[in-house]
């Protein structure tokens, strides 16, 4: 199974997981998620570069709806919103118990000379991760919608230091015939982790609008 078909298959677990959480968890109702659900879905899914491949640029998207995202708007108060629920639902899905169990399993496969694989993402930290990253959209578009990418290209933690490295390489990646190749051989797969991810924002979005 390549990796690829593994990301999918864990967003769908975490899709589904994070969509039982928000459904039995005690949402704040936020109007803005109203009229600003798709703009921040959108914004999101673009804001990976992997997924801007197939379905276009952020940067251009940001231009061309530059309203929707000046600060104060629907989408930016959504998006805070979102990256608040998604937080909380990360810690919610959170199990100690399990990542202690992982690392006794990993250390019971290496004492008997048996790579344990890398590490794969559970629920809690994918839907953290998904929050993260919203945060730092929040953070950034209302500025990028005046053209200025300050905040986005200056990380305000560790991880946002990380993901800015990875971009840059991405980009190197992508002057590399082969390496546009694999992708290519990828975009099935890219295009329906993108179309997962999209649904998620919009269903998390629908649940903060309709709250009570």
């Amino acid at each position: 199974m390549t990796c690829m078909q593994n990301f999918s298959r864990m967003l769908r677990t975490v899709i589904a997981t994070a969509a039982c959480v928000f459904a039995a968890g005690e949402a704040v109702a936020e109007p803005g998620c109203r009229a600003g659900g798709v703009a921040a879905a959108n914004a999101y899914v673009l804001f990976n570069p992997i997924y801007a491949m197939y379905f276009g640029s952020f940067e251009d998207y940001v231009s061309q709806n530059r309203a929707h995202f000046r600060a104060g708007s629907d989408a930016v108060r959504c998006i805070t919103a979102l990256s608040r629920a998604f937080l909380a639902a990360g810690m919610q899905l959170y199990d100690p118990a399990d990542v202690q169990r992982k690392q006794q399993i990993d250390a019971q496969l290496g004492a008997m000379g048996i790579s344990p694989g890398p590490q794969q993402p559970n629920a809690g930290t994918a839907v953290f991760g998904m929050g993260m990253q919203l945060s730092w959209l929040a953070r950034g578009l209302p500025a990028a919608a005046n053209g200025d990418y300050g905040p986005f290209n200056t990380p305000a933690n560790e991880i946002e230091n990380m993901q800015l490295m990875a971009r840059a390489m991405f980009a190197q990646l992508l002057q590399v015939p082969t390496a546009r190749e694999a992708f290519a051989a990828m975009e099935p797969l890219i295009r329906e982790g993108a179309q997962l991810e999209y649904k998620m924002i919009t269903y998390a979005a629908e649940r903060l609008a309709s709250a009570k």
